[in-house]
């Protein structure tokens, strides 16, 4: 009769974990993506910014899948902005698709991040900004809508990538019938106030054979606080400038030219890196050093003759 009761018991306790599994999803791990602002009136010819924003519910997080929808028949994306995102590593940079209405980009964390800090004005936990114009619609007052699609996602910094469970909060806007005055332009005002170039960076030489076959190349990133980079310049001794990425292959395999990179930022500002190597040819790191041996030799060579001809004396 007790071995009964206690099989009962056990099947309840059980059976009431499962139900509490089933009825509070709460208890996942969760995270919630949003926007902001989540509403407005605009008119037509305005450009205005919205933030992405995520809120880890004390969760620590390190990668963001964002896909984002909006109404392209009302609003063309003209930018997208990186400038403070928590997101340092871009697993996919930015894409903007205005035919089909879409926003996507996916970014990572090293080291995870576990929501704002204390005494934190809010701005931590930036995912990027997009830069919205409204175009020209007939009629009245037109609604707009951006929405986060199901595929986007986050994921746990628990060392297997876990997704989180995610809520998705979207925003919707109101388009007004075109004002007289000259439409306003937050992005452009933004710009005009950012006068402070990227972050300090370095620009390294680097050699693998899993890249570019094995040929020399140079990585480099920094970020921009503000308006966030636009892009980089490479230059290899007199050469002129070249737009390009990290990993970037150099043409001088030889390694005998001078390496320059330029980040610019959304507002023109630049900061500069000298590429250093983290592993020369074996020919141009043990030349240097030869020649000082062989002239250190020569120099003690000539002080012990000098000494011994004034002991002569």
């Amino acid at each position: 009769m007790k071995m009964q009761n206690y099989n009962s018991k056990f099947k309840n306790i059980i059976l009431g974990l499962i139900i509490s599994f089933v009825l509070f999803p709460t208890a996942c791990f969760g995270a919630v993506l949003y926007l902001e602002p989540v509403e407005g009136n605009y008119y037509q010819g305005d450009t205005f910014i919205v933030e992405s924003r995520i809120d880890t519910e004390d969760e620590c997080i390190n990668v963001v899948e964002a896909n984002l929808s909006f109404s392209q028949d009302v609003l063309e994306v003209v930018d997208f902005s990186r400038g403070n995102s928590i997101l340092t590593f871009w697993l996919k940079s930015p894409t903007i698709e205005q035919k089909s209405g879409l926003v996507s980009f996916i970014g990572g964390i090293p080291g995870g991040y576990c929501g704002i800090l204390l005494g934190d004005l809010g701005e931590s936990n930036l995912l990027g900004k997009i830069i919205f114009k409204v175009k020209e619609v007939s009629g009245g007052l037109t609604p707009a809508k951006l929405e986060f699609l199901d595929s986007s996602q986050v994921l746990l910094n628990d060392g297997f990538g876990t997704p989180a469970k995610l809520t998705a909060k979207g925003a919707a806007f109101t388009i007004l019938p075109e004002k007289l005055e000259t439409p306003r332009d937050e992005w452009q005002e933004a710009i005009e106030k950012d006068n402070i170039p990227p972050e300090p960076f370095e620009a390294k030489i680097s050699q693998n054979s899993t890249i570019f076959e094995g040929k020399y190349f140079i990585v480099f990133s920094t970020i921009d606080k503000q308006t966030g980079i636009d892009h980089y310049e490479i230059k290899e001794g007199g050469n002129a400038y070249k737009a390009g990425e990290s990993p970037y292959l150099l043409e001088d395999q030889k390694l005998k030219s001078k390496i320059l990179v330029k980040a610019v930022d959304k507002a023109g500002n630049e900061r500069m890196a000298e590429a250093v190597s983290s592993g020369k040819p074996f020919s141009r790191r043990i030349i240097p050093a030869a020649v000082a041996l062989i002239f250190l030799i020569i120099l003690s060579w000539l002080i012990y003759k000098l000494t011994k001809k004034l002991k002569i004396l």
